[in-house]
């Protein structure tokens, strides 16, 4: 044992020193100047010749006008239609109305953009056609879904389970709730463990499945009066882990909750009734978050920003539904035993179980539906390093999918529209590379001098800015603006270098088990960090942009003969850096992980509290809560009481927590108090825990923002750019 632990040391990874990171920014930076002004000063790639001799001309059918107003014309009218589709009601009639003029919009664009194509050089027309094919399979991807897209419509299951509320089970079934664990927090599973006891069904039984093997956890256990089972050893991870527990329980159905995550008191009630039906496998919810994503939390957004993960759970999934093509997301769902044990239960071949049994058992003949509603509350990582730690994690695992054909015969078992889900989820799991396409090609367009879309401004102005305004509006329209192009866009760089290094390791061992396995969560720090390993390529683009700019545009370094002739075309590939520029800017602050200093997260409740001290009593309005205090503003004045133990009583939510004062203040002509909870009780902890993350908060609705908002959004987190001026005390 002594021998392992030895190994284990001498070959745990090393953390490369920032220096070393800078180092290599400062030289690839320095590498790509270098033979940009080399081709510059002596002619590597002389002058033009990567670009047409003379100006292209379209043919007759497809010119454009002469005067503006007539250019712009197509863009006003892509922007009318848009005003209109706003009013237009939700039903398939418009959804369809909605992607035929996107359809239209995009064939005339395409048609434009095959007579752009830049045949000077074959190094040209490389770089050219490489764009050129991006955009056609970029666009691939959304259109595969336009038939599904018609079928959006979240109500009918709503209905479904109301009725099945109101109705109620005359036998319910037993269920077994999983909650599986493996070096989380006790403080993280034990609010989980909690908020299941309070979910509202007669016949269930509570199973923590501890892979960590602690005392901590049975001693928990104990403590809340719920099962504990642990295995010897952590093969197969997740999927081993929940294997276990299906072998040693015998509920009718199966709930699983990953520890981070709350689900509500009506959880079973709005979801057992489905299973009715015995061809239904498994009903899957939503993914909802109590605590802002990373980038949206430290650009200073969490009041205005949807998750990213918003149009996936509220757009795709709905319409998946429709098909029977449901993605099992590995929490917040209900199973059917039998279903699971009929397929050998969880998959285990893969570096994650839930989208790979999900498709098992629908390759089996098995249903999985979607409620589009809001049951649960889950936490979300806090730094970018955990938060690409984790999507890194899933990519890999969307991919090892199309490597196991004879344990999944995607193509052989399913209907044709399940396979176009397939394919599209498949398209979108290279969309790194694509990306990465989109922020390289148009910057070396600017750093050599040769266009990658030969096209004056106006005709872009007539054929690419009425596709882009139509493309962002019908998809934000049509998932009830829940869809961004923008910030969808945003995530994308975001991911798209690391996700490279991911694929490119994949594609020698594409089902080797890479990274991490489970997330970090439980973060604190005390200062704001940014992660150079995983930003330097982003910030390496702002500087060879922002030079490149200078060169180009600005005075001259040495001799005005270095600077490039202008070429046709150049305006739109301009703009288009400009606006990679933007975004690249605005996720390097979003990767600026400010401080999280808090054990508990707060939130801006605001209800009527009594503060007892002795004999003294104080009413007030609370300002904040969270799971360890809260700050409340008296009505009336009180003598300093710094120290003394007290009593917070909740009226409207029946709760009382022994407490200590932390500290006073003046607010306003208003006595404001801290205070910290004494250890309660677990019967006040689960009343708490229940009044923090309930589905009435306004704080934990859902939001969604329409395609002008997104935009200024984004402008406005640049110019403010909140991460690096912010001040933390």
């Amino acid at each position: 044992m002594e021998i392992l632990n030895l190994f284990a040391k001498t070959n745990k990874p090393r953390r490369i020193s920032h220096w070393a990171w800078g180092f290599l920014v400062i030289s690839t930076v320095c590498l790509f100047l270098a033979l940009a002004l080399a081709n510059l000063r002596f002619g590597l790639v002389a002058p033009g010749l990567l670009n047409p001799l003379e100006t292209r001309e379209l043919p007759e059918p497809w010119a454009i006008p002469d005067d503006w107003m007539h250019t712009i014309q197509p863009s006003m009218v892509a922007l009318g239609i848009l005003l209109g589709m706003s009013k237009a009601p939700r039903r398939p009639w418009t959804y369809l109305l909605g992607s035929i003029l996107l359809s239209g919009f995009s064939l005339r664009y395409f048609i434009w953009r095959a007579t752009t194509l830049n045949t000077a050089h074959p190094l040209s027309l490389a770089f050219s056609l490489t764009l050129f094919l991006i955009e056609i399979i970029s666009l691939l991807s959304i259109g595969i879904q336009f038939y599904p897209s018609l079928f959006f419509d979240p109500k009918p299951r709503i209905r479904q389970a109301d009725q099945y509320c109101q109705s109620g089970i005359d036998n319910p079934p037993s269920v077994d709730i999983f909650i599986p664990t493996y070096n989380e927090s006790v403080k993280m599973v034990r609010r989980t463990v909690l908020a299941c006891c309070s979910i509202n069904y007669p016949n269930k039984r509570i199973y923590i499945l501890d892979d960590g093997r602690r005392d901590a956890m049975a001693n928990l256990a104990s403590e809340i009066g719920v099962n504990y089972l642990s295995r010897p050893d952590n093969l197969n991870r997740k999927a081993g882990n929940l294997n276990h527990a299906l072998g040693c329980t015998q509920g009718d159905l199966i709930a699983v909750f990953d520890c981070d995550f709350i689900p509500f008191k009506n959880f079973l009630n709005r979801t057992v009734g489905f299973f009715g039906d015995p061809g239904v496998a498994l009903v899957q919810t939503p993914q909802h978050y109590f605590n802002p994503d990373f980038h949206t939390r430290n650009l200073g957004l969490n009041i205005c920003m949807p998750s990213d993960l918003d149009s996936f759970f509220h757009y795709n999934q709905v319409i998946r539904d429709h098909f029977n093509a449901v993605i099992c997301c590995g929490t917040s769902y209900v199973a059917r035993r039998e279903a699971l044990v009929s397929v050998g239960g969880y998959f285990s071949k893969c570096i994650v179980e839930d989208y790979q049994t999900g498709t098992r058992l629908m390759t089996k003949g098995w249903r999985i539906l979607y409620l589009d509603e809001i049951l649960s509350l889950g936490e979300v990582p806090r730094t970018f390093r955990d938060y690409i730690d984790q999507r890194l994690r899933w990519l890999q695992g969307n991919i090892q999918i199309y490597f196991c054909w004879r344990d999944l015969p995607i193509w052989t078992k399913l209907g044709i529209w399940q396979k176009s889900f397939y394919v599209s989820q498949a398209i979108h799991c290279f969309m790194p590379i694509f990306r990465t396409g989109y922020i390289i090609l148009p910057l070396l367009s600017l750093v050599l001098g040769f266009s990658l879309i030969t096209a004056p401004p106006s005709e872009y102005l007539f054929y690419g800015l009425p596709f882009t305004i139509i493309l962002h509006g019908i998809l934000s329209w049509q998932s009830k603006n829940h869809y961004s192009q923008i910030w969808t866009e945003i995530h994308e760089s975001l991911l798209c270098f690391p996700a490279l290094g991911r694929l490119a390791r994949m594609i020698r061992n594409p089902m080797g088990h890479i990274g991490s396995l489970v997330t970090n969560k439980d973060t604190i720090r005390r200062r704001r960090s940014i992660d150079i390993g995983l930003t330097w390529p982003l910030l390496a683009y702002l500087t060879i942009f922002t030079v490149t700019i200078f060169m180009r545009y600005g005075l001259p370094l040495i001799d005005p003969s270095w600077m490039r002739s202008s070429f046709e075309g150049e305006e739109v590939m301009l703009a288009w850096n400009m606006y990679n520029a933007i975004v690249i800017f605005v996720c390097v602050l979003a990767c600026i992980d400010q401080p999280v200093r808090r054990k508990h997260d707060r939130f801006p409740l605001e209800t009527i509290a009594c503060l007892r001290i002795g004999s003294q009593v104080a009413w007030g309005v609370t300002r904040d809560l969270s799971e360890s205090g809260l700050s409340m503003a008296l009505i009336d004045p009180m003598m300093a009481a710094d120290g003394k133990d007290a009593v917070v009583e909740l009226p409207q939510s029946k709760l009382t927590i022994p407490s200590k004062i932390l500290g006073q203040r003046s607010h306003k002509g208003y006595s404001v108090l801290r205070l910290g909870f004494l250890p309660p009780s677990t019967e006040q902890e689960e009343a708490l825990i229940h009044l923090l993350y309930n589905e009435h908060a306004w704080f934990h609705k859902l939001k969604r923002i329409g395609i002008i908002d997104s935009f200024l959004i984004m402008i406005v987190s640049a110019w403010r750019a909140e991460p690096l001026v912010r001040r933390f005390r």
